[in-house]
C-alpha cells in the first residue's frame, strides 16, 4: 500500500472509532429500554383483565335514584367576557343567533326546518328566535298554514 492510501486509511478508522466511543452510552440505553419493555409486556401478559366497572344501566333502579341524589347541583356558568365586553346597550350575536340567521338568508323556515339545518334543539331556536325577533332581524311568517320565520327585510 502507499503512504497517501496508508494515511487515508488510518484517518478514516480514526473517524470511526471516535464515533463508535460517541454512540456506545446511546447502545447502551436502547439496549436497556428494550429489556424494560420485554419485562412490561411479560407483567401485563401474566396479570388478568381488570373487569370494567358496571355502567349505570346495569345499577339497579334503586341505586340510579340514590347516585342522582348524591350529585352536586350544578354550578352556574360565568358570563362571557365577550358579552361583559360589548358596547352599552348591545350584545354581541350569539352563536345560535347566528346560525339561524345564515339559515335564514336562504329562504324562511319553521323551527323544525331550523333544527335540521343547524343541528340544535328545538328549545335552543325558539330562544334564538325570540331575541332576533326582539332584535328587529327576523320577523314571523307564514308558509302553507304553517308559522316559520324569515330575515326582516324579506318578510
Amino acid at each position: 500500500m502507499s503512504a497517501p492510501t496508508a494515511d487515508v486509511l488510518a484517518r478514516v478508522h480514526g473517524e470511526i472509532d471516535a464515533r463508535l466511543r460517541q454512540l456506545r452510552p446511546a447502545v447502551a440505553e436502547y439496549e436497556r429500554l428494550l429489556g424494560a419493555a420485554a419485562a412490561l409486556d411479560a407483567e401485563a401478559r401474566a396479570r388478568p383483565a381488570a373487569k370494567p366497572p358496571p355502567t349505570a344501566k346495569a345499577r339497579p333502579a334503586a341505586k340510579q335514584r340514590q347516585a342522582a341524589k348524591a350529585r352536586p347541583a350544578a354550578k352556574p356558568r360565568p358570563v362571557a367576557k365577550a358579552r361583559l365586553a360589548a358596547r352599552p346597550g348591545r350584545a354581541p350575536m350569539a352563536r345560535a343567533e347566528q346560525a339561524i340567521v345564515a339559515a335564514l338568508e336562504h329562504g324562511s323556515h319553521t323551527v323544525g326546518e331550523l333544527g335540521a339545518v343547524t343541528a340544535m334543539s328545538g328549545g335552543e331556536i325558539r330562544e334564538g328566535v325570540r331575541r332576533l325577533l326582539k332584535a328587529g332581524k327576523v320577523a314571523r311568517a307564514k308558509r302553507e298554514g304553517r308559522a316559520a320565520y324569515a330575515l326582516s327585510g324579506t318578510a
